[in-house]
């Protein structure tokens, strides 16, 4: 009968070859994951360069892609292509720098709606989406009045808001706010304003002290009517 030492023996023998094969598997599962690893990394390297060779090559179908979707006025779609001409290093083709400008101001300005809530956070995000952080450009927004809004006299002051923005930061209190009847209307975000009677063309100039920029928009000044006058004199006697 094998004595308690030798039994003890055994036993650690057999602890030990146990702990020795499980640790031989986790080697060597970690060396197949490992291989694997390289493996797969190595294959998307090379369908990366695949797809990088394949956007060179076909370079100028992707630009001019690019313009029709541009001219389109499709700015999402336009702009991931962008972002292709960014990642491999294509930045500078032909004009795809004023391109990608354009594409900018277009995609904050294709909705009258949009404009009023236009902010320096949003600006930046479109900007870095479409790689273009250094550029110096100014570009000015109203919020309101209204492109081709109508007031009555009774309705001043009207209240002018705009904003002027660029990848240096909000410029909104450089605004020159200027009619083409009555001429400069003063400075500033908002100004409160008394116009004259016609078809103004109302244009706010921005600058950051590099470039400047502006939008124009129309709007119209009438003399009350005199139904709504007679109204509001019955209103207020009740």
């Amino acid at each position: 009968m094998p004595s308690k030492k030798t039994i003890y023996s055994i036993q650690v023998v057999v602890i030990l070859s146990i702990f020795f094969f499980v640790l031989f598997n986790l080697i060597f599962k970690l060396i197949i994951d490992l291989r694997s690893e390289s493996i797969r990394k190595k294959a998307e390297q090379i369908e990366k360069e695949r797809i990088k060779h394949e956007f060179i090559v076909n370079i100028d179908d992707q630009y001019n892609r690019l313009i029709k979707l541009f001219q389109a006025k499709e700015y999402d779609k336009a702009i991931e292509i962008v972002k292709g001409f960014n990642k491999y290093g294509k930045s500078d083709y032909k004009n795809l720098p004023e391109i990608k400008k354009e594409i900018r101001l277009f995609s904050l300005k294709k909705k009258l709606e949009f404009i009023p809530k236009i902010h320096l956070s949003e600006f930046l995000k479109l900007s870095k989406d479409i790689d273009i952080e250094q550029d110096d450009s100014t570009e000015v927004f109203i919020r309101t009045p209204r492109y081709g809004q109508y007031f009555y006299t009774s309705d001043f002051p009207i209240i002018f808001e705009g904003i002027a923005l660029s990848v240096a930061g909000d410029f909104s209190d450089t605004i020159v706010w200027v009619s083409d009847i009555d001429g400069n209307l003063g400075i500033g975000e908002k100004k409160a304003v008394k116009l004259s009677i016609g078809e103004h063309e109302i244009t706010a100039t921005g600058t950051n002290g590099i470039t400047k920029g502006s939008m124009t928009i129309k709007i119209f000044i009438e003399n009350e009517p005199d139904f709504l006058i007679k109204y509001k004199k019955n209103k207020h006697k009740l």
